[in-house]
């Protein structure tokens, strides 16, 4: 009764997140109907990048953690899928349960070691450990090194991943569950520890409790979601390289969350919404009113998402907030 509680409470909470996937679970239907099938893909990617943002956002926006160094996470999620193919496992979930296991302890390493430090030195040790790993598999040459590597789409026994709406609909379900997941988890006494130490870890310690472990598990748990990205965007994209796992990949995770709406379990996957959407159309929206500048978009990009972070308090979800008339 409690679980159902908190579920209900928390769809209540979050409906721009339950409107949101419900949107993405009906999306192909309209795709199939305008003979659009690329925007399924966008809508594959959107999907793996919120998941990857949300993974995030569980130590950035619930934590008070600064971490620059997650894109590792979902590059080692994703070479656990082309290294167990180049030796010849092809089993999806056994490479999914790789990614977890490999995160969750290369997390835990990472996590016992930077976490603690605080502020800017914390910053700059996952930044060193994604360098690290971003290098490692660099040098790696018997798995494509710098060029990377090609693999085939993962087998998931009874689910044919070369047809393009199964592999649609297992990247939903993996986003569905992750989100039902965090939504336990910010509504449980461990999230509302975790945020509370965001606030003031100086009282938590003073009530008695030892800030450590909980910011660890939280950055574990973190970890293993962006992990679970890693290696279903391997098997979207049939091709892994170490560009994945680049320091600006964390930057582009972190924009999206903060677009979104820090803090919030809608913020991530609504911001990774209208940052791809915004990838997307504004070449050719330059490339209609200003044809020789359609290469430079970049230049209207960046000001637009500015102009969000700056003028919208709390983001987009703090947008949806104030024209539905709800408070945070």
């Amino acid at each position: 009764m409690d679980a159902l509680r908190i579920f209900l409470d928390g769809a209540n909470r979050n409906r721009t997140l339950f409107v949101l996937l419900v949107g993405f679970a009906l999306f192909p239907i309209y795709t199939g109907i305008a003979d659009l099938p690329f925007w399924n893909d966008l809508a594959m990617r959107i999907m793996l990048l919120g998941l990857a943002a949300m993974g995030l956002n569980l130590v950035l926006g619930y934590g008070g953690m600064v971490s620059f160094g997650h894109a590792a996470f979902v590059g080692v999620g994703a070479y656990c899928v082309g290294i167990s193919q180049y030796y010849g496992l092809f089993n999806g979930w056994i490479h999914i349960l790789m990614a977890l296991g490999a995160c969750g302890a290369l997390g835990l390493v990472i996590g016992y070691l930077a976490l603690r430090t605080s502020g800017i030195y914390f910053i700059m040790i996952t930044l060193a450990f994604a360098q690290m790993l971003f290098f490692l598999f660099v040098s790696l040459e018997q798995f494509g090194g710098d060029d990377g590597m090609s693999i085939d789409r993962a087998e998931f026994i009874i689910i044919d991943l070369w047809e393009p709406l199964r592999l649609y609909y297992l990247i939903w379900a993996a986003l569905a569950l992750s989100s039902v997941l965090l939504m336990f988890i910010v509504r449980s006494r461990f999230g509302v520890v975790l945020q509370a130490i965001r606030s003031n870890e100086s009282r938590v310690e003073a009530m008695g409790l030892a800030p450590l472990p909980f910011k660890i598990t939280g950055y574990v748990i973190s970890a293993m979601i962006c992990g679970l990205a890693g290696a279903l965007f391997a098997s979207w994209q049939e091709y892994v390289s170490p560009d994945i796992m680049h320091w600006t990949r964390s930057g582009e995770l972190m924009i999206i969350i903060i677009l979104g709406g820090l803090g919030t379990l809608s913020g991530p996957l609504l911001g990774a919404v209208v940052f791809l959407l915004l990838e997307e159309i504004l070449p050719e929206v330059m490339h209609v009113v200003a044809p020789s500048y359609a290469e430079n978009w970049m230049i209207v990009f960046g000001p637009i998402l500015i102009a969000v972070v700056l003028f919208a308090r709390g983001g987009l979800m703090g947008l949806v907030h104030q024209m539905t008339g709800r408070r945070r």
